[in-house]
């Protein structure tokens, strides 16, 4: 992983590491699905949100984050996963919620 990767994804971590209750469930984000999601109470898909934010420019080394998309996000995943529960998570179509497509050369 890149070391601008990592100065991303740590702060979103360590905020939602943070803000976990004592004993709180793990989820295995490569594993995860749209009702994984759905599931969580509004502040945990707040704070999922951000950290998918982190995770998906981490992963294009960019180093903004749009904060504007990271706020919808939480409605726009719901949206997205309410039509179809057991896709992943961690996929093309979550990762287009936070960044725009990148045009072909």
């Amino acid at each position: 992983m890149a070391p601008l990767s990592r100065f991303i994804l740590v702060p979103a971590i360590a905020a939602c590491i943070s803000a976990m209750p004592a004993g709180a469930q793990q989820l295995n984000l490569l594993a995860a699905t749209c009702a994984d999601f759905s599931g969580m109470s509004e502040t945990d898909r707040s704070q999922l949100s951000l950290w998918l934010a982190g995770y998906f420019a981490g992963g294009a080394q960019r180093p903004e984050i749009d904060l504007g998309r990271v706020a919808a996000a939480p409605a726009a995943l719901s949206e997205l996963c309410a039509k179809t529960p057991q896709a992943p998570l961690i996929s093309a179509e979550s990762r287009a919620v936070f960044m725009p497509a990148t045009p072909a050369p």
